[in-house]
């Protein structure tokens, strides 16, 4: 069900809020510091600290980012890391999130359609995109790179795979990309990457094309079997995406990026889980959306 309309709020009435103190009628179990921030009425913070909860739309296929841990039930990974930051800012809690699976193609529409307040599922920002939804961030740089098989030499970069079969999501930015930087390539389209991998192990393509951070955890998935090219096809820079237009949300997540950025909670959650696949200390995004 689609939300109603969200009342305009001026920007300057939204920062006099933020700095509003000792405000009461949050729901229990928020801590004194989620109880001190408040929000005008009519702004997504607010709904989402009266509901108690965050909806946020993330991938359960993707390791190091978004994968739903068998054995717990639950998600986990970096962009879970960033949605349990966010819960806590605005409920006190970084487990008031409700996770909605998420896949590459039904992202605008479930945004769109009010069924998630975010996303926040290696969510890359173009600009067919933009005239969808809106971002703030990057809360991660990336590139679009090229995923084969260990035991395939052949493929160098991605000019190797011209005339090849090459895996792609549906509705993705690398579907779009890949075409444009080698015209022969053969495309092969699935609904997530998990089957991409698969389709690559089975031999029934040569390659998957997509965003290095995503690729990363499949490797991770199957090191014997896989790997990584090095290069990539298009920088890129991941973001958080919501409904196209709201001022106010894009002004709050932004804040809290670049908080997260200056006091280490960014750095704390990639090395907790990207870090530990990779074993790199990268320099945090510059948050420019």
């Amino acid at each position: 069900m689609r939300r109603p309309p969200r009342a305009a709020v001026p920007v300057g009435a939204l920062v006099l809020a933020l700095a509003l103190t000792g405000c009461s009628g949050q729901p229990p179990g928020q801590s004194a510091a989620a109880q001190a921030r408040t929000f005008p009425s009519g702004t997504t913070m607010h709904a989402i600290q009266q509901r108690g909860e965050v909806v946020v739309g993330v991938k359960y296929d993707q390791p190091s980012f978004g994968l739903l841990n068998p054995l717990t039930g639950k998600p986990e990974g970096f962009d879970i890391e960033i949605a349990r930051l966010v819960a806590e800012d605005l409920t006190g809690s970084p487990h008031n999130v409700r996770y909605v699976e998420t896949v590459t193609s039904n992202r605008e529409a479930f945004i769109e359609q009010g069924k998630v307040d975010l996303v926040i599922a290696s969510y890359v920002v173009n600009e067919k995109r933009k005239k969808k939804v809106s971002f703030a961030g990057p809360y991660y740089d990336t590139g679009i790179a090229v995923l084969a098989r260990r035991d395939d030499r052949s493929i160098r970069d991605a000019h190797d795979l011209d005339g090849r079969p090459v895996c792609v999501a549906q509705g993705s930015h690398s579907a779009e990309v890949l075409p444009k930087v080698v015209p022969g390539v053969r495309l092969v389209e699935f609904s997530s990457y998990s089957y991409c991998a698969q389709a690559l192990k089975d031999r029934r393509v040569d390659a998957t094309v997509t965003s290095e951070s995503i690729l990363i955890g499949l490797e991770q998935q199957n090191p014997d079997e896989l790997r990584v090219v090095p290069g990539y096809l298009e920088a890129e820079q991941t973001a958080i995406g919501f409904a196209k237009g709201d001022r106010e949300l894009h002004a709050y997540l932004s804040g809290l990026l670049k908080e997260a950025v200056r006091d280490g909670r960014w750095g704390a959650a990639y090395r907790a889980t990207v870090g530990k696949v990779t074993g790199q200390r990268p320099k945090p995004p510059e948050i420019t959306l």
